[in-house]
């Protein structure tokens, strides 16, 4: 068993690169740290190797022998390192012992090509927007609760924060390994709105505005979906000149705002429920 000793070896420094947007697109790799992710990722994506901090944990070794033993992953594939190498390497505060070098996951996040074409693929998937939702923990929990309550596609605009960032990665909680997004341009947001109109589609805008509905107390019918804008000013009058309408979550007097992250869970629960109701 080789263990590297070295933070100057030239694997390590591909991947220390790898906490980089640009070392992840030049690689066409991502990396996680923990034994969950590393679980979870086994039969949905493929993994380029794992790096172990020599000696392994109990639990790490044998989540590592089961993989093995079912032929997931093989013994070519490991990566030993010393304690100081690997506190190079991780981004976690408490690491495990374990992080996952794999290849961005074709086919599961894709940009869109012709806005008319992208629009026809979405026909029967329950939908979430986001235009440029920028926080990676807000990113990463909005995809969490999306696979949970049974969205099908998340469409973020281009300038949202990097699904591949290891921190948005965390706070997805393996959904990224499950939940298909497409990512179109910022320009391009209020055209593929329209062509979902086009298709008999609604598409409400979650912002304050005179005439914005409660959330709650809306007419939603199967198809009908919510879009989401930034942390901060929220989302740009272009877009929301393109939706249908505008909707507002009801809050107790004294509170202006939810968490990004927070408000979209409702607005997920509500196109869910929705879409639930025809089938009921």
């Amino acid at each position: 068993m080789e263990i590297i000793t070295s933070r100057q070896n030239p694997r390590i420094k591909s991947i220390v690169a790898l906490s980089d947007k640009k070392g992840r697109e030049k690689q066409g790799l991502f990396r996680f740290d923990g034994i969950k992710l590393f679980c979870d990722a086994l039969r949905t994506v493929k993994i380029k190797c794992v790096v172990l901090r020599h000696p392994l944990s109990v639990s790490v070794e044998e989540c590592v022998s089961r993989a093995i033993d079912s032929r997931l992953l093989s013994e070519d594939q490991l990566l030993y390192v010393c304690d100081s190498v690997f506190e190079k390497l991780t981004e976690e505060r408490s690491p495990e012992g374990i992080i996952t070098v794999a290849e961005q996951i074709s086919g599961l996040h894709t940009r869109a090509g012709d806005i008319a074409t992208a629009a026809a693929s979405l026909d029967g998937k329950t939908l979430l927007l986001a235009e440029s939702l920028r926080d990676v923990g807000n990113l990463g929990t909005v995809m969490r609760t999306c696979a949970a309550l049974g969205i099908d596609t998340l469409i973020l605009s281009h300038d949202c924060a990097d699904l591949y960032n290891p921190k948005t990665v965390r706070a997805t909680m393996g959904a990224l390994f499950r939940l298909p997004t497409l990512t179109v341009g910022l320009d391009d947001m209020p055209e593929l709105v329209r062509a979902l109109g086009h298709r008999g589609r609604r598409v409400y805008a979650a912002a304050l505005r005179e005439n914005a509905e409660k959330i709650g107390r809306m007419s939603l019918v199967e198809g009908d979906c919510f879009i989401i804008g930034n942390e901060g000013h929220g989302l740009s009058e272009r877009l929301i000149e393109a939706c249908d309408g505008t909707a507002i979550i009801p809050m107790a007097e004294g509170n202006e705002s939810l968490n990004a992250a927070a408000a979209a869970t409702i607005c997920i629960w509500e196109t869910i429920r929705a879409s639930r109701h025809k089938g009921a």
